[in-house]
């Protein structure tokens, strides 16, 4: 609802008018329609040799306005009076033609008094019907109006919410981003990523000439922890630290089984590309958290390729029982990942998953960012 507001201003002394710019729009677009319209009808009057004047035209202006306007509030008035709807229809068809003929009577007396005649001279059958036609037309054209009006105001308000809505669930995406962000802060803040370093580079030293297996352990998962503890700001990290990261991790899965049995193609990537953070390595523990690798008749397929700047990569492994090499998830999932690469690229990726009770196959083929 319009409201106008008066506020007394007493740095001033005097009355501050405030009225809703919108109203104030409104009423000029209505005036000026009307003006127009009145303009184009006298025009054709003029051309067609039956102008009486502007006082002749502008009084039956007057009623036609109204019947413009009347008409639609009456229609709503009782739409929401009467809830009745035979009864709400019966009443409009009897108020409408009460209004024409209440329209084209007035317009007959406005007519008299304008022109001092007499009613038997004005007041004829044709005239009645013809003024009775035009209010039809103006109530017709009010009551069209409305209706349009009402569609145009509800799908705004519509889109509005519409548009609420994306923004809410936008607001809570960044949300959830933030907290999953807020967690690995504390989780590396609960970390002293110098003595952990310093502590796998002693053990590393002392272990190495006598154990070599188990210093190349101690500095591959040295090499795992730098990359996990690295922060990145704009949630990619370089192509080239993300595969050595893969490589390290399957190399520490590796040494913890007698027998591993993958086919790995990992090419080497001289070109500096970005790769959105954490999507890779989590379809590598996608395969490692259900898959036999100890068995040389199920050997699992690893193959990350890039041609173009597209990155290629598939996986096939074979699930079963076994736990030897079974690692806990970082939480993350398909369903992040998904999330995250429509986020980036919209629909310019592909990643199919075809999962079956004994095999898990991936295929993923996105864009590389250049460093």
């Amino acid at each position: 609802m319009t409201k106008t507001a008066f506020k007394w201003d007493e740095k001033n002394n005097q009355l501050n008018f405030a009225v809703n710019k919108k109203m104030f729009k409104t009423i000029a677009q209505h005036l000026l329609f009307w003006v127009i319209y009145m303009a184009y009808e006298s025009v054709a009057a003029i051309a067609g040799g039956v102008y009486n004047g502007v006082i002749a035209t502008a009084y039956p202006f007057l009623i036609n306005a109204a019947d413009f306007y009347i008409f639609w509030g009456c229609y709503v008035w009782l739409e929401k009076k009467i809830r009745n709807k035979p009864l709400r229809i019966t009443t409009i068809v009897i108020s409408t033609i009460a209004l024409v003929i209440l329209s084209a009577y007035s317009k007959i007396w406005l007519s008299m008094l304008a022109q001092y005649q007499s009613f038997s001279s004005l007041g004829t059958h044709e005239r009645l019907i013809a003024m009775g036609s035009r209010a039809t037309y103006f109530g017709t054209m009010g009551v069209a109006y409305g209706f349009f009006k009402r569609i145009i105001t509800k799908e705004r308000e519509a889109a509005q919410l519409r548009l609420e809505k994306v923004k809410m669930l936008q607001q809570q995406e960044k949300l959830e981003k933030q907290a999953l962000q807020a967690e690995l802060n504390v989780i590396k803040s609960q970390i002293n990523p110098h003595f952990v370093f310093n502590t796998l580079g002693f053990l590393y030293s002392e272990t190495y000439k006598k154990l070599p297996e188990v210093g190349d352990a101690i500095i591959t998962l040295s090499n795992i922890m730098r990359h996990a503890l690295t922060k990145n700001e704009d949630g990619f990290s370089t192509l080239e630290s993300e595969l050595g990261y893969i490589k390290d991790f399957i190399k520490i899965h590796a040494s913890r089984s007698p027998s591993f049995f993958m086919k790995i193609n990992i090419e080497t990537v001289t070109a500096q590309y970005k790769v959105v953070s954490l999507i890779l390595i989590t379809l590598i523990e996608n395969m490692f958290k259900h898959g036999i690798f100890n068995q040389s008749t199920k050997e699992a397929t690893l193959n990350i390729t890039v041609n173009d700047g597209i990155l290629h990569f598939y996986s096939l492994n074979f699930k079963g029982g076994n736990t030897m090499n079974k690692v806990e998830s970082n939480g993350i999932g398909l369903s992040y990942i998904r999330e995250r690469l429509t986020e980036e690229y919209g629909e310019n990726f592909e990643l199919a998953i075809n999962e079956t009770h004994n095999s898990y196959e991936c295929k993923l083929t996105m864009p590389l960012k250049t460093v």
